[in-house]
């Protein structure tokens, strides 16, 4: 494994601190990776894509992004450092227009330009520039979250966290949704990425990790482990 961009040592943090929900998490990622974190619900997935983000305060452990230690710093720091974060829900202003959304994400950078930017993301996700003055209210389950990604890309990270970028879609959609994650990846950003679908995220992953009860038990190549239904199966189910 080359140097990493991300490194989560020993890891221990939640929402109570005395009842952590991650009890000692080691992960890394290395530049250029997509790295899938898999495991049942209340595993601690979620809760460890905040902790990353600043989200969630650590009660032990370091977390080290770009060489950095970043563990208790404040998200809006975090994500100047080349940091993007991509929630679950909540993760796009219906009432603006896919133009203004992607105006927002570039706001913890501002000296990049705006125009400049907001036409690199479009050549990336072309489906939204067809509709940039559309109020992303009116968008469908897969394109908010190409907006929600979109928009998090505007500020030029070299880390995207996702968590559950394909939830509640249809399966053809769930393919493409995947797709441009590794679209994305290959324009040269490191992706850690939770996923319910993890079978087939994890194979167009370099790596995965297996999460249970706050602690990570197993890690390996992202096709072989795509292969070992043994162990992934029973965990897309409850993710």
């Amino acid at each position: 494994m080359t140097q990493p961009i991300l490194s989560v040592t020993a890891l221990v943090a939640g929402y109570d601190r005395q009842v952590p929900i991650l009890n000692g998490v080691d992960i890394k990622l290395s530049y250029g990776e997509i790295v899938t974190i898999a495991g049942p619900n209340g595993s601690g997935k979620s809760t460890l894509l905040k902790a990353i983000a600043g989200l969630v305060s650590p009660t032990s452990g370091r977390i080290e992004f770009d060489g950095v230690e970043i563990g208790g710093l404040e998200t809006s720091a975090i994500v100047r450092r080349g940091l993007g974060y991509v929630p679950q829900r909540d993760n796009v202003f219906d009432a603006l227009s896919i133009d203004e959304n992607l105006e927002i994400g570039l706001r913890p950078r501002h000296n990049l330009p705006l125009q400049g930017r907001r036409e690199a993301i479009y050549d990336m996700f072309p489906g939204l520039k067809e509709r940039r003055r559309q109020r992303a209210g009116t968008l469908s389950g897969g394109e908010r979250q190409m907006l929600a990604m979109a928009r998090a890309l505007m500020p030029e990270p070299t880390l995207l966290l996702l968590d559950e970028p394909t939830a509640g879609l249809a399966p053809d959609r769930v393919v493409s949704m995947l797709e441009q994650v590794a679209g994305v990846n290959r324009s040269g950003v490191a992706v850690l990425m939770v996923e319910q679908n993890a079978a087939m995220a994890l194979r167009v992953s370099h790596r995965g990790y297996l999460l249970i009860a706050g602690r990570n038990v197993q890690e390996g190549d992202g096709a072989t482990m795509a292969k070992e239904f043994k162990f992934v199966a029973p965990y897309d189910e409850q993710s």
